[in-house]
């Protein structure tokens, strides 16, 4: 009994972690990053006789968002560092239609998906931890089946997203971003944390899957 409730906590808990570094990838833009060494000096306008702030000049862009670099930010020699200066450089796409590419746009719908099964999936994981009784074991196979599905759907939307790096409408593609890209190559850039982070989530799926399995066998021996 001790051994199905550790293997089910393990469950709740890697679900909750892949759902969670699923989402934050999924907003940011940090997937392919063009790094700039030379920093921008801009004057904080907030704060009288705060003097000159050092910001990065980095650009980047991921499924759902982008980062304009600071030379190319229009009026960037009085821009004021408001509670929204972030979001002003480094916008979502609040309109499927701004998403660049039929790549991009198959793949954000996709990525999201995976992450709202994902999360359907955790509910249930964590119901499992709490409240045993209400799920017996086929519910532990059908979950174990649900996050298998999603690992193959947002694998396939992570590499949909790189097919579209060869287009020209693609937001990373350019001078001061990453400059001539290609299918599978990254040009200027480098690949981001939060590409990195989608990549760990959608792989320890797999790990999930496994200790899903492991509490439908440790749970349906118990009950024999």
């Amino acid at each position: 009994m001790y051994m199905y409730k550790v293997t089910a906590g393990a469950w709740c808990t890697l679900s909750f972690l892949i759902v969670t570094g699923s989402v934050i990838a999924f907003f940011m833009p940090y997937w392919l990053v063009a790094k700039n060494d030379t920093s921008f000096t801009i004057e904080d306008k907030n704060f009288k006789g705060a003097g000159l702030l050092t910001v990065d000049a980095d650009s980047a862009c991921g499924m759902m968002s982008y980062c304009v670099p600071y030379e190319n930010f229009p009026l960037n020699s009085s821009l004021k560092f408001s509670e929204d200066a972030h979001l002003q450089r480094c916008p979502l796409y609040t309109n499927f239609d701004d998403i660049p590419t039929i790549f991009g746009k198959v793949s954000s719908v996709m990525f999201a998906a995976g992450c709202v099964i994902l999360l359907v999936s955790w509910i249930f994981s964590a119901i499992s931890l709490c409240y045993g009784y209400l799920c017996d074991v086929s519910t532990y196979l059908l979950i174990s089946v649900v996050q298998l599905f999603c690992l193959v759907i947002n694998g396939v939307a992570i590499l949909l997203w790189t097919l579209s790096w060869d287009q020209s409408e693609f937001k990373c593609s350019g001078e001061g971003y990453c400059g001539q890209l290609e299918q599978f190559n990254t040009g200027n850039c480098d690949l981001g944390w939060a590409f990195l982070l989608a990549l760990a989530s959608t792989g320890a799926i797999v790990l999930a899957v496994f200790a899903g399995c492991l509490s439908f066998f440790l749970q349906k021996r118990k009950e024999n």
